[in-house]
């Protein structure tokens, strides 16, 4: 057994700036594609919701142009302030939109009729219908650039899955109850063949007087006014075609591509399981590619691609990949969340045999149950690496922080199981490297997310892919899914 305890992983950021934090490393060197001619300087904004929502919601957008205040804490590194979205500070970057053009308002009436004359699950697709249906007028007869959709509070009182946990991160797709339609993953499902993203928001992250219920009648746990400003506005930045940070690179290091392969049931539970991969580079630049059916093995319970089958998602992610950066990598790493067979092994390599690619780590990565103890009252650190042997490894990528001087979780933080399959590099650059992509979400600028974004995005996509089966062509671009 050996275990070590890995650097944090540090990002860059604007003019080669470093930094292992997001948002000081934002507040002090800029997006790192600040000075790249083609980063978005001014966004064009589309709205779609009540006109009381739309509101409020530009109101907060506006304050949030000036500096916010951190939230009063004896960790400050844990909570910064947020300096402002405006050209001449942290994104370097503006928003801009109109009353008459931009603007596209729905009636509470019509919204209450929905409600009331439905069951619930038809409710849902009547009023995302709603939504996606002003969306398209925008992308039709406007220049938007990212469309906000602000539906009010009374629609998610109304719609919202009953959770078992306020961190998102720790459930499962598997723990909602599938019977019902996620409004969220159905509006965004919807949204896939419209030719601009989508920035979804709920009234709590603008409203201070919105406080949603959830059915388990807690409140929602809500991230301090600072907290709210730098997610919302990182993932604006980031769907308007800028890159707010990236992986740390160096020269050494093979041109790589990282790969997330899972699974999704269909919403009315039969015995079809789809294929989905995510597939990343060192920038974040996600693209998602669906792949065909799976079946679930006798043998293990898992489910698994044939060998055909996972030889086609993997040439397929790659021709993606290729057609976006103009070129294939020179390694691949594929992160599963099932165990790989002989026949998903054989296909991997023959693809990749196929296209020239040389280099590979198939990796299976799961929640573990395993936990470690340090003395003290705090959890292990996070980056904790334990090689327990050479196919059983756990890493912590929640824990006690000591950049924040603490560990911000609410519950006793697990490790990721990761089993090596067939690799190249070493166990340690491998954890690294998975410690690294937890740093990829751009809907979090907490750099300690559970999760690297290849794992992250499979369960997100994969929920949101369900609701679109019958779209014969889906968004390939990450920026629509998150």
């Amino acid at each position: 057994m050996n275990v070590q305890l890995l650097e944090e992983p540090e990002l860059e950021f604007g003019h080669a700036g470093r930094h292992v934090d997001i948002r000081f490393g934002i507040k002090a060197h800029g997006p790192v594609s600040l000075a790249d001619p083609q980063a978005p300087k001014e966004i064009k904004l589309g709205f779609v919701g009540t006109a009381t929502s739309i509101e409020k919601l530009l109101t907060w957008l506006d304050q949030c142009r000036s500096p916010i205040l951190a939230k009063a804490s004896k960790k400050p590194n844990l909570f910064p302030s947020f300096p402002g979205f405006a050209l001449d500070r942290c994104f370097y970057c503006d928003w801009t939109t109109s009353t008459e053009k931009l603007q596209r308002t729905i009636p509470p009436r019509d919204l209450k009729e929905i409600l009331e004359g439905n069951t619930r699950n038809e409710a849902v697709k009547k009023v995302v219908d709603r939504f996606i249906g002003e969306c398209r007028h925008l992308t039709e007869h406007t220049n938007a650039d990212v469309l906000i959709c602000a539906p009010p509070l009374d629609l998610f009182e109304k719609f919202d899955m009953p959770l078992g946990t306020l961190d998102d991160e720790e459930t499962s797709e598997t723990d909602i109850p599938e019977y019902k339609i996620d409004f969220h993953d159905y509006l965004k499902a919807r949204s896939l063949n419209l030719p601009k993203p989508i920035q979804f928001v709920r009234p709590p992250t603008y409203d201070p007087d919105a406080k949603h219920i959830r059915s388990t009648g807690n409140p929602r746990g809500l991230q301090d006014l600072a907290t709210r400003a730098w997610n919302f506005h990182t993932a604006l930045y980031y769907k308007a075609k800028g890159i707010p940070w990236r992986l740390l690179r160096r020269t050494s290091d093979l041109d790589s591509a990282y790969v997330g392969i899972s699974f999704y049931l269909s919403p009315d539970k039969q015995s079809i399981h789809t294929s989905v991969a995510q597939v990343f580079n060192e920038r974040g630049e996600g693209m998602v590619v669906r792949g065909g059916e799976a079946k679930r093995s006798e043998i293990d319970r898992q489910v698994h691609l044939s060998k055909k089958g996972i030889r086609d998602l993997v040439t397929n992610v790659l021709a993606e990949y290729k057609r976006h950066h103009g070129n294939l990598p020179a390694r691949v790493v594929i992160h599963k969340t099932s165990s790989f067979n002989d026949h998903e092994k054989d296909g991997c390599n023959e693809a990749l045999k196929e296209l020239g690619v040389d280099h590979r780590d198939l990796l299976v990565i799961n929640d573990s149950f395993v936990r470690l103890y340090r003395n003290g009252e705090y959890p292990p650190l996070r980056g904790t690496f334990m090689e327990l042997d050479d196919k059983s490894w756990f890493l912590y990528t929640r824990g006690s922080v000591d950049f924040y001087m603490a560990y911000p979780g609410m519950y006793v933080p697990k490790s990721l199981a990761i089993t090596p399959v067939e690799i190249d590099e070493s166990p340690r650059k491998l954890a690294e490297e998975i410690l690294a992509l937890t740093k990829m979400n751009w809907n979090n600028t907490q750099f300690d997310s559970s999760l690297p974004i290849t794992i992250k995005a499979a369960r997100q996509v994969g929920g949101i892919l369900k609701y679109a089966t019958d779209l014969p062509k889906i968004e390939a671009s990450y920026a629509y899914y998150m």
